[in-house]
């Protein structure tokens, strides 16, 4: 099987990636931010490698050379980092540079798996009609954090484009909304403040047998895609040829109020649930819907996990805590 660099596996999505990778057979190298990860990769068989910057050419004298592809899922992000716009263009765009350099001058590798944001095509949003992967390529206007974020996603794409051009390195560029996952911290950040992920205030809400408001229109349709469906797609992409862009959704859209109404089924109490309060004057939630047909006849990827399926899966991981050695424990809000 191959030998398989995942960069950014002590994130959420690098993690599960490493995990479900080495899983199915290949050989796995993770590699972090974080100078140690309290021995949690090794107690998987994987080799961890901490200390690594992508802006930093110097760290990559660490990692090893005879490689078959790259995963790459790290970078800055808006969630978790600051609201200084260097980190995102040093950690994504540079970093994407000395990433394809390092590939082409010191290993025989020609494949990389990258993710970029849905905010590169969030002019086409708001619509009944899922956007499709190829659409014109932008970033928000509003001057929000995400819209440096989203310079630098698409300047690290062009790059990558570049080097598939010029050294025939071939690339799966991934755009999807939220994955979720059980993680133990249910903080992120929206232009440096600290906030409460929407999702994980209602879930415990509902842990805490409070009622539930649903606001604006309940019926707006959202993508929940589940991190155990993502890393399969990452995993057919290794074993294909394509390059391109490929988005992903979720096994269907859900409305606000099945999502909701998942999440108390699963979690809540079953004598005496949350009941739903709903406020139609409050704020809807953007509906954002991903056409991910292109990922399904081309990669032969198809969501399994249905809403209800993910929350239990998520309420399993939340008693047994499997990454906790890597993440700690739940905290309270």
């Amino acid at each position: 099987m191959k030998k398989v660099l995942v960069l950014g596996a002590t994130g959420h999505l690098g993690c599960y990636t490493a995990l479900h990778l080495s899983h199915k057979g290949y050989e796995v190298i993770a590699v972090g931010h974080r100078s140690f990860d309290n021995g949690f990769f090794k107690t998987k068989n994987i080799k961890y490698i901490g200390n690594f910057s992508l802006q930093d050419e110097s760290t990559f004298n660490y990692l090893p050379t005879d490689i078959d592809v790259v995963v790459h899922l790290a970078g800055a992000m808006p969630a978790h980092a600051g609201i200084n716009p260097k980190i995102y263009i040093e950690s994504i765009t540079v970093g994407m540079i000395n990433l394809c350099e390092w590939i082409r001058n010191k290993t025989n590798c020609k494949r990389v798996i990258f993710n970029t944001t849905p905010s590169d095509i969030v002019a086409h949003f708001g619509g009944n009609h899922p956007v499709k992967d190829d659409v014109e390529r932008s970033f928000p206007k509003d001057g929000g954090d995400h819209a440096i974020y989203a310079i630098a996603k698409n300047a690290a794409c062009d790059i990558l484009e570049h080097y598939n051009i010029m050294c025939g390195i071939s690339y799966c560029i991934f755009r999807h909304l939220t994955i979720y996952c059980y993680y133990p911290d249910p903080y992120y950040f929206i232009n440096g403040i600290k906030k409460i992920v929407p999702w994980r205030l209602i879930l415990h809400n509902i842990l805490s047998g409070e009622d539930v408001e649903i606001w604006g229109n309940p019926q707006s349709l959202k993508e929940l895609l589940y991190m155990k469906d993502f890393v399969r797609a990452v995993e057919l992409s290794i074993e294909s040829k394509c390059c391109g862009y490929f988005n992903l959704s979720g096994l269907k859209p859900y409305t606000l109020e099945e999502q909701i109404q998942g999440l108390i089924d699963v979690f809540g109490s079953k004598t005496n649930p949350s009941k739903k309060i709903y406020l139609p004057n409050k704020p809807s939630s953007p509906q954002n819907l991903l056409d991910s047909q292109k990922a399904k006849s081309i990669l032969g990827w198809t969501p399994l996990y249905s809403w209800l399926d993910a929350c239990k899966d998520m309420k399993i991981e939340m008693k047994e805590e499997p990454m906790a050695l890597l993440w700690g424990k739940n905290m309270e809000i």
